[in-house]
C-alpha cells in the first residue's frame, strides 16, 4: 500500500465521493448470480458498477458456484454471507456487529500475493467454518482461516491446499467460530484493528513524559488517543494524535506525544487506536515514575474573569481548598479543590485587576498572581 499524503479532511471527502454503495435487494436467501451486473441495488443500478457491497441485516447472500465473483473495494456484512462453493472475490470483507460469514467452502479474497485485501470482524460479529479441512479462507493466496476443528487443521498440504502465512500454520476454527473484534490480512496478522504497532515507549525527561511509538500497518485508521492512569486501572484521555495516512502498509510511521504535567509517583500510559468506523483497541501499558515537588499551574493568565483553570501534579485531598482574594486581601471565592474538577467558574465575571489564587493543604501551599482583563 502507498502512503497517502492528502490532508485527512480532504481524503475522507474524496473517499466518500468516489465510493458507490450497493445494498443488495431481493428475497432472502439470495443466490448470487454468475454476473454481478444482474444484482439490483437499493440505491439504484447494479452491483457490477459499485465499489461497496452491503448485505443488510436479515438478508442472506449465498455464493454457491465457483464462478461467482465480485470486484470492488469491500463487502460490508450486516446480515449473512454464506459460501458453499469456491469463489474468488476481489475485495475486502468487513463483518459488522450481528453479521455472519458462514464458510462451507473455500472463499478466496484475491488469487495472487500482494493483493492487500483484509477481513475485519467487528465486536459482535462472527466468521464460522465447518469440520472439513477444505473449508477455509484465503487472502491473496495465503491460507488464513481453516476448518477441521481444534488441533486437526494445522497443515497446508494435501488436496485443495495453498500457501500458509508465516510458519505454515493457519488459524484453526475455534469453538463458536472466529468472533470480533479481529482482523486478518495476507500476512496472517490478527488484531482487533488493522493497525500493527512496532513499538511504544514512554520515558521521563525534564519533568515531563515523552511517549514515542511507530506503526508498520494502518488500514482505515483514524487516530490515537493517549491515555494516562495513576493506578494502572482507570485511564483518561490526555491527548490525541491523528494518523499519518488512510491506507499504509510496510511503511514505518512514527509518532510522539509529550505529557507536560505528569503526576508525582507512577504514571501509566497506553494507546487507544481508533479506526474510521470508531472501532478501537488498546496497546500495552507503559509505567513511568516521576519524582519531585508538588506544583500547581494556573491558566489562562490573564483571564477574562469568567473562569480560571488549574492543573496539579498531585492528587487532591478532601480538605484541600482553593481561595481567591483581591488586591486588598478580601476573599472573593473559596471552594474545595476536589469539588470543581480543575476549573473555577465564577457566579459573575470578576472585575479587571490583580487577584491572588491560593492553594491550601495540610502540607502544601502555593500562591499564583492572576490578572483579569475584559
Amino acid at each position: 500500500m502507498k502512503k497517502l499524503l492528502l490532508p485527512a479532511a480532504i481524503l475522507l471527502l474524496s473517499v466518500a465521493a468516489a465510493a458507490q454503495t450497493c445494498t443488495v435487494t431481493g428475497t432472502s436467501p439470495y443466490n448470487w448470480p454468475m454476473s454481478a451486473a444482474s444484482v439490483s441495488c437499493a440505491e439504484g443500478g447494479n452491483a457490477a458498477a459499485s465499489s461497496i457491497l452491503v448485505i443488510p441485516a436479515g438478508m442472506t447472500v449465498v455464493f454457491d458456484s465457483n464462478t461467482d465473483t465480485w470486484s470492488g473495494t469491500r463487502i460490508d456484512v450486516y446480515g449473512t454471507l454464506r459460501v458453499t462453493a469456491n469463489p474468488v472475490i476481489n475485495a475486502s470483507v468487513t463483518v459488522k456487529s450481528g453479521g455472519l460469514v458462514d464458510l462451507q467452502g473455500k472463499l478466496a479474497l484475491g488469487s495472487t500475493a500482494g493483493c492487500n485485501y483484509k477481513v475485519i470482524v467487528d465486536a459482535g460479529a462472527t466468521v464460522t467454518l465447518g469440520v472439513n479441512a477444505a473449508e477455509r479462507l484465503t487472502i491473496c493466496d495465503d491460507v488464513i482461516l481453516r476448518g477441521g476443528g481444534l488441533g486437526t487443521c494445522n497443515s497446508c498440504g494435501g488436496t485443495n491446499s495453498g500457501r500458509c502465512a508465516y510458519d505454515g500454520t493457519p488459524y484453526c476454527q475455534p469453538v463458536g467460530g472466529f468472533t470480533g473484534p479481529a482482523a486478518w490480512g495476507e500476512e496472517g496478522f490478527n488484531s482487533s484493528l488493522p493497525v500493527k504497532l512496532l513499538y511504544f515507549n514512554a520515558e521521563s525527561r525534564n519533568e515531563m513524559v515523552v511517549c514515542k511509538w511507530a506503526t508498520i500497518v494502518e488500514e482505515n485508521f483514524h487516530k490515537f488517543f493517549i491515555q494516562r492512569s495513576i493506578d494502572g486501572v482507570t485511564f483518561e484521555d490526555i491527548g490525541e494524535v491523528e494518523g499519518q495516512g488512510f491506507n499504509i502498509q510496510n511503511i514505518e510511521s512514527k509518532y510522539s506525544f509529550v505529557d507536560e504535567a505528569p503526576m508525582l509517583g507512577t504514571n501509566y500510559y497506553r494507546l487507544k487506536a481508533v479506526d474510521l468506523d470508531n472501532e478501537y483497541e488498546y496497546f500495552d501499558v507503559r509505567a513511568v515514575r516521576m519524582n519531585g515537588s508538588k506544583k500547581l499551574a494556573v491558566y489562562p493568565n490573564p483571564s477574562n474573569g469568567e473562569h480560571i483553570s488549574f492543573r496539579a501534579n498531585f492528587n487532591y485531598r478532601e480538605s484541600d481548598r482553593i481561595v481567591l482574594t483581591d488586591q486588598l486581601g478580601v476573599e472573593v471565592f473559596s471552594t474545595l479543590a476536589s469539588a470543581i474538577e480543575n476549573n473555577i467558574v465564577f457566579p459573575g465575571p470578576l472585575q479587571p485587576g490583580v487577584y491572588m489564587l491560593r492553594y491550601v493543604s495540610k502540607d502544601f501551599e502555593q500562591v499564583h498572581r492572576v490578572v483579569v482583563r475584559h
